[in-house]
């Protein structure tokens, strides 16, 4: 039994990255037999694992014909950064009055590799280490539950900004840019300023909106009116 909770868990979280970082593309039918072998599991892990992630909006079955990958709805792309917006904000702000040297030091080797990944265009490390430097924040003002409970939804909001990397004429500088200058307010303690750049820097979805969803068109459903 163990073995197949560790194989069903290995399934989920391969199948959440391969959604998140779009290698299975939205809209696509899934073929259960080649995810099978692509992911070297049985029937009964990788079906517990659609499951799972179908009830977290990352998966649709239609009866009669087949399992899909869920398009990204804006709405709730929207919504996920509402919610994240409002949280991250008094979180970096609880992390700034807990901050150590240690914990900027490790901030700053997160730019600095994101740099390294810019430079080499490598987009899906360059996601990671994003993910690693907020999360950071959380672990610093000693919420990780939170960051944790926040992970599925913000499934859509992370699909979204993976796609962002991608776009072409959207540059990843004003990630990094932005990722300094929350450090330099955290460090000086600037905490009016730090809340109002962490807002700015989550906002990044609605002003590319219009950008991502004209780059990728079949990948979104559901779409709002969206900034000319």
């Amino acid at each position: 039994m163990p073995d197949l909770v560790n194989y069903q868990e290995e399934a989920y979280s391969k199948l959440k990255q391969m959604v998140i970082h779009a290698e299975l593309t939205p809209g696509a039918t899934v073929n259960k037999k080649e995810l099978e072998q692509k992911l070297s599991v049985g029937a009964t892990p990788l079906r517990e694992a659609l499951i799972r992630l179908q009830r977290e909006g990352l998966f649709r079955v239609i009866p009669q014909r087949g399992t899909y990958v869920a398009k990204i709805n804006l709405n709730e792309v929207y919504q996920a950064r509402f919610v994240r917006e409002n949280i991250e904000k008094e979180v970096c702000v609880e992390a700034a009055q807990k901050m150590t040297p240690k914990y900027l030091n490790e901030l700053k080797k997160i730019i600095q590799l994101q740099q390294v990944y810019l430079q080499m265009n490598d987009f899906s490390n360059f996601f990671e280490l994003d993910e690693r430097f907020h999360k950071l924040f959380y672990t610093i003002a000693e919420k990780d539950f939170i960051w944790e409970w926040l992970q599925p939804l913000n499934f859509q909001f992370d699909r979204f900004r993976f796609l962002r990397l991608e776009v072409k004429n959207l540059n990843w500088e004003q990630i990094i840019a932005q990722h300094q200058a929350i450090i330099t307010y955290t460090e000086n303690g600037d905490l009016q300023q730090l809340q109002q750049l962490v807002s700015k820097h989550l906002h990044m979805v609605d002003a590319d909106a219009k950008n991502v969803v004209a780059a990728f068109p079949d990948y979104f459903e559901d779409i709002p009116e969206v900034d000319q």
